[in-house]
């Protein structure tokens, strides 16, 4: 006779095979979606209604007394297995290994910091609105306070009855649906595997590593010893609870549809531990599991981790000093969830909005491992608050020591692993100083020659003739460039001139119709090499000041950068705000391009300061004669430097907003060619020209050719196209 498998085998063969099945057949199996989309409303559909129900229903039942010893009890669990968690965060974190590397420019620089509206989440205001929106933590609370209202009704019995039955009903659909867990599992494995892209996961491989070993750590070890050293139950015990709903929940990345079947588990459990005269003193275990659901479980807090992750990720770990304030921050921000709660602590931590992207490309993976740990998080929570109401909290020595030694040995192994695996996968990340300085122009270029002797044109205008008129009668367009203004113009590793206002000079001698000679000119003596007819047009990320507005003609501002400091990573912290920059005895500054009457208000605003200007930014990157601290440069291009030189970073210190216009100058003050050039300018912003341009020089996003996922049946036995 064959062994009959349980549901929890069922269902990991069907997530085996659909993860066969997606690399297999590969984005064929994207319609497998429908399928797994269908089977996770069904979970849905009762788990809302059945956590209103019982929470009303169990709480009604409970004395006062009950219900104060509830907060008391459930609220010190919680606590404690916060701490293990942040405990574990920090643990990983301070294990990786050293890692220096800069970033492009990010909006999030320049952007206020986010908040998050706890008010909203737990206060239901609407309560229609909250059900409607799946708002647990509302729905909870208006839960709460009527099955606390319904306690101290002398005639509650009739409807607490009532609300058994439906709560009964709630959970024999819950349980039929559940019957088809296999079949939904499959359909959810393999079009998740079959669409999720490879570069995707070779980008996030560090932190997925890091997350899912914090993540075996506590939910097979930490936790489960927890409750067998506290606790009459034993190890196999918390497992036996919670390893269907563990395994259902990572396959459906939904952590709330386990709740019945956990529910049912642990009230198997927990009946063993009742004795007569008990059934009064402890809440039903239906009650526990909604009361704990709406907080953070150790699953969501773990995924604070991505946080110095993408510090270390950038080149700038997070110092241990900054750990206190950054977790106890962390815990509350993840009651609004990780969607709300990342970004903030992106922003508090002073780090780039765009790794919130890739922190939502993880979210295929560590949400569904985050939501397998929450399973057992949930179990672990109510079995301990169980306990402690029926007084069956024990504290054998020998078996504390024996987990606690358990316990130890885990961490050793799990923190010496992530850093030998982290160790290896450096070899494989993207090197961002060699990205930046292979970069090359995003279109054919136009035929160009480069002039580093500077002159005046060898072909000088005719009475009456305009520069656009030159341009067309020569066929050639003499563009001003200076390599020092990275990203907007500098030479990469193969000697070609390239950057944005390069790109931006090659569209438009290709709207022309005309070849390129790069002038270079000098910062110092630009206004004079353009009233010498060195160059047509210059275009290489020059800064409007009052002193060039005076002498040269030039175009409206067809871009606004950020004004920041670049300094050295261990010395960001002192550069944070203006005020803690204004406590600094024998600051040096350098600049480079800023306008004097700028640079006069600065000196008031740091009087103990030392402003000191460089011929070149490079100069502040490469020598160290000057003795500077900062360097005063747009954030766009002191991003680009960091890619070069990733000991330095950028940083806009709080209480200052200065933001610098970038302007094409015109040639010997020529109207007409500043108003063709403004009319170029304002179609190529409205054709996405200059969009493209930006997000490719300045914020990183490398154009790449699409490409299809990889599967079995096309890349190897090539059975289809």
């Amino acid at each position: 006779m064959r062994p009959k498998l349980g549901l929890s085998s069922k269902i990991v063969i069907g997530l085996l095979c659909g993860i066969g099945c997606g690399l297999f057949f590969g984005d064929y199996c994207a319609w497998l979606s429908l399928v797994g989309d269908a089977f996770i409303g069904l979970l849905r559909m009762t788990v809302l209604p059945y956590i209103v129900v019982s929470l009303i229903s169990n709480l009604g039942r409970l004395a006062f007394r009950h219900s104060r010893r509830l907060a008391l009890i459930g609220g010190a669990v919680l606590c404690v297995l916060w701490a293990i968690v942040l405990c574990t965060v920090f643990l990983l974190a301070v294990s990786y290994p050293e890692w220096k590397s800069g970033s492009f420019f990010s909006t999030a620089l320049t952007e206020p910091a986010g908040e998050t509206d706890i008010l909203s989440t737990f206060i239901p205001s609407n309560i229609f609105a909250a059900l409607a929106d799946n708002r647990v933590p509302a729905v909870v609370v208006m839960s709460i306070f009527l099955g606390l209202a319904l306690g101290g009704m002398p005639q509650r019995q009739p409807l607490i009855e009532q609300l058994d039955i439906v709560a009964r009903l709630l959970l024999r659909v819950s349980t039929f649906v559940a019957r088809l867990s296999p079949v939904g599992v499959f359909a959810i494995a393999a079009s998740t595997a079959g669409t999720i892209s490879l570069d995707e996961l070779g980008r996030l491989q560090a932190y997925l590593i890091s997350y899912a070993a914090g993540a075996v750590f506590l939910g097979f070890v930490v936790l489960p010893c927890l409750v067998a050293a506290c606790t009459p139950l034993r190890y196999r015990d918390v497992l036996a609870v919670s390893k269907d709903a563990m395994i259902m929940a990572f396959a459906t990345g939904k952590l709330i549809i386990v709740i019945p079947l956990l529910v049912e588990e642990t009230e198997k459990l927990v009946r063993r531990l009742r004795e007569e005269g008990d059934e009064d003193m402890a809440p039903a275990v239906d009650v526990l599991y909604p009361v704990a659901y709406p907080f953070p479980h150790v699953g969501k807090l773990l995924g604070m981790l991505f946080i110095p992750f993408a510090a270390w990720f950038l080149g700038n770990t997070l110092s241990w000093t900054e750990y206190p304030a950054f977790l106890v921050s962390g815990v509350f921000a993840y009651f609004g969830g990780p969607i709300l709660a990342t970004p903030f602590l992106l922003d508090q931590m002073h780090l780039p909005h765009d790794m919130f992207q890739l922190f939502l490309l993880s979210g295929v993976i560590g949400e569904r491992i985050g939501d397998a740990l929450g399973a057992i998080h949930l179990a672990t929570f109510t079995l301990l608050t169980t306990c402690a109401f029926l007084g069956r909290l024990t504290f054998r020595l020998t078996a504390v020591l024996q987990y606690l030694g358990m316990i130890a040995c885990s961490a050793v192994i799990m923190l010496t692993g992530v850093q030998m695996v982290l160790g290896q996968t450096l070899r494989f990340v993207d090197d961002k100083q060699q990205i930046v300085a292979n970069m090359q122009l995003l279109e054919e270029p136009v035929e160009s020659v480069v002039v580093r002797e500077t002159g005046p044109n060898p072909d000088p205008r005719v009475p009456g003739e305009s520069i656009l008129d030159r341009i067309r009668r020569r066929g050639i367009i003499r563009v001003g460039y200076n390599e020092d203004k990275l990203p907007f113009a500098y030479f990469n590793v193969e000697g070609d001139l390239v950057g944005m206002d390069i790109n931006m000079a090659h569209a438009l001698a290709r709207d022309l119709g005309v070849t390129i000679e790069f002038v270079r000119f000098d910062r110092r003596t630009l206004a004079t090499q353009l009233a010498e007819d060195d160059f047509d047009v210059v275009m290489s990320g020059l800064v409007g000041t009052l002193e060039r507005a005076e002498v040269m003609q030039h175009t409206d501002p067809y871009l606004d950068v950020t004004l920041a400091l670049v300094v050295p990573d261990y010395r960001v912290r002192r550069f944070r705000s203006l005020a803690a920059m204004q406590q600094v005895d024998n600051l040096r500054i350098g600049f480079v391009d800023l306008s004097r009457g700028f640079v006069d208000r600065l000196r008031l605003l740091l009087p103990r300061a030392e402003l000191i200007e460089l011929p070149t930014n490079g100069e502040f990157f490469e020598t160290e004669t000057h003795g500077l601290d900062a360097l005063l440069i747009s954030a766009e291009s002191g991003s680009a430097f960091t890619l070069l030189y990733p000991d330095f970073e950028v940083v806009i210190p709080d209480g200052t907003q200065v933001s610098l216009p970038l302007f094409y100058a015109i040639g010997g003050r020529d109207a007409r060619m500043r108003d063709f050039l403004e009319h170029w300018l304002d179609l190529r912003e409205k054709d996405g020209t200059i969009r493209e341009y930006y997000e490719h020089w300045i914020l990183g996003k490398l154009r790449q050719q699409a490409r299809r996922r990889w599967c079995v049946i096309r890349d190897v036995l090539e059975w289809v196209d």
